[in-house]
């Protein structure tokens, strides 16, 4: 049999480590606290707690342009200066500015975790002779039960790099151009253009707003690309274990690429723990035809 397991943050939750996102939240707010007031100025606290990739999502844009409106001086200004131009951007850039350290700082925090777990699942399940589709950080697959890093692919990065870590939403509608609609007449168009368009400076401003939901968001599309690989090399699988994944609609593109390329007879072994995970377990099970598949938990197949 030829299998390929993929693995979620529930399989690391269930060796016992804290690697749940809240963790996160809960470590840089009492080690980072400057970089937890910066990211929780604009984003709720309480949806960072609870869904923070998601969460980067929630960004308040609009009272972020309220509070540093100050800045975005009158042309007519007597005290004008050049720096005026600017001013206003600049300050919102610099008040985004902790998008680009986030994977860092879960880098630091993932390092103070120490891994000396053991074993829970049965070696007949994992073991050197299945490919691993690894959707955590951590190298939990290595250090607990031995598996030799060419057998796993860390899709979104692992701590052997901490530059490649890649963590974001998945809401692209947020930085999406609008279309520009045809017009018949020039009259038409600049009517347009009045209607829309504000002062430059807040162009800009909006622009960089839109960078930030750009460079935070998780391209799951060009992630599958990157390693076509690895996808392409599945034709051979024909059984699938999930384990600990919480299979939501964000991770679903990956699951279609899999499903794209394994044996149409493959069985898959699909865990869950929450009532949430179930759901998410059968509408994948429906989206995907799966016809082949048992749901378990976790407790069933360990040691």
């Amino acid at each position: 049999m030829s299998k390929l397991i993929i693995i979620g943050n529930g399989f690391d939750i269930a060796h016992g480590l804290p690697t749940d996102f809240k963790f996160f939240i809960k470590y840089i707010k009492e080690n980072h606290p400057d970089f937890y007031e910066n990211i929780s100025k604009y984003i709720p606290e309480e949806d960072l707690w609870n869904s923070f990739e998601k969460a980067l999502s929630y960004l308040d844009d609009e009272q972020l342009q309220d509070d540093n409106m100050c800045y975005l001086r009158s042309y007519g200004d007597d005290n004008w200066r050049d720096s005026f131009h600017h001013d206003f951007q600049y300050m919102i850039g610099e008040e985004l500015k902790f998008a680009s350290d986030i994977p860092r700082y879960i880098y630091k925090w993932l390092k103070k975790i120490l891994i000396n777990s053991r074993p829970i699942i049965d070696n007949r399940i994992i073991n050197n002779e299945a490919t691993f589709l690894n959707f955590n950080y951590t190298n939990t697959l290595e250090k607990v039960y031995g598996i030799h890093p060419s057998r796993i692919l860390y899709i979104h990065g692992n701590l052997e790099n901490k530059e490649e870590l890649i963590v974001g939403h998945h809401n692209s509608d947020l930085f999406a151009e609008e279309p520009i609609p045809e017009f018949d007449t020039e009259e038409e168009w600049e009517l347009y253009y009045d209607n829309i368009y504000d002062d430059v400076r807040v162009e800009e401003a909006k622009q960089i707003i839109k960078d930030y939901y750009r460079n935070t968001y998780k391209n799951v599309e060009n992630i599958i690309t990157a390693n076509t690989n690895f996808f392409q090399s599945l034709f051979l699988i024909n059984e699938v274990y999930i384990l600990g994944h919480s299979m939501s609609d964000v991770d679903f593109d990956y699951f279609t690429e899999i499903n794209n390329h394994i044996s149409k007879n493959c069985k898959w072994y699909i865990s869950y723990y929450s009532q949430e995970d179930l759901t998410n377990a059968l509408t994948l099970i429906n989206q995907l035809n799966i016809t082949k598949y048992q749901l378990i938990k976790l407790s069933e197949i360990c040691i």
